[in-house]
């Protein structure tokens, strides 16, 4: 892991079951693919995704544009399984509650590893954390394994499992982020999130609120972001880099 993970700002999200996905990426030119085989697979093509990983991330690890897999927490065992070839960067791992998760994801990557004929210890995890429980064992749960290089804030989970939240400053947004990116900055951590206002409609936001919110994301100390669609990689790379 010598690479600079801090210099990874733009996450982009490409449905691991879209059959353009392995070339959809090269124009755009984010920092990091993200093959998701969670909310954007449908799930009757969940299996055609999995079984479609090995080629999808050959082409794009071929390429030396890092490649992660966001695996869905339901499916994890089956999701790790089918992401683990040569040419993976890391596991991007939604939604962990307790330290024990993500010790048992490690060694089953592990496992992975040694079968597929890939340098035990490379695989990445990145965590996001979405519950909860997840935030008040933040500095544990990043501690797990020490495959663990990032750890972000999934909003989208995290808004529906602890409901509303205030529409003036989002107090409870920036609360939850500033613990996360504090226990990041203490273990070093690439810290991942951006500053979605109320209403911004995050995943599918506009360019200049994805602008707005990477920078401000940027002054609070992140240094990058999930991207939900291909036209947010420009303005989050903006948005996070030094002016």
């Amino acid at each position: 892991m010598a690479e600079n993970i801090n210099n990874r700002r733009s996450w982009m999200i490409v449905p691991a079951h879209d059959p353009a996905a392995g070339t959809s990426y090269g124009e755009i030119k984010p920092d990091v693919v993200v093959l998701d085989l969670e909310y954007s697979v449908p799930p009757k093509a969940k299996e055609a995704a999995r079984a479609g990983l090995g080629a999808l991330v050959k082409k794009i690890g071929d390429s030396q544009t890092a490649v992660f897999v966001r695996i869905d927490r339901d499916t994890r065992w089956a999701d790790v399984r089918a992401a683990m070839h040569r040419g993976i960067t890391g596991i991007v791992f939604p939604g962990p509650d307790a330290p024990e998760e993500v010790a048992e994801l490690d060694e089953l990557i592990t496992a992975m590893e040694r079968e597929r004929g890939i340098d035990v210890g490379a695989t990445e995890l990145v965590l996001m954390l979405e519950s909860a429980k997840g935030f008040w064992h933040a500095d544990a749960i990043a501690q797990a394994s020490p495959r663990v290089s990032a750890l972000g804030v999934g909003r989208i989970d995290l808004t529906m499992r602890l409901g509303p939240v205030p529409q003036d400053e989002f107090r409870l947004g920036r609360f939850l982020m500033t613990r996360a990116l504090v226990a990041a900055r203490m273990l070093g951590k690439q810290p991942l999130g951006a500053l979605w206002r109320p209403g911004s409609r995050g995943g599918v936001a506009s360019q200049p609120v994805t602008a707005k919110a990477a920078a401000e994301a940027r002054l609070m100390g992140f240094t990058g972001c999930l991207c939900a669609t291909p036209e947010q990689v420009m303005p989050v790379n903006d948005g996070f880099s030094s002016v």
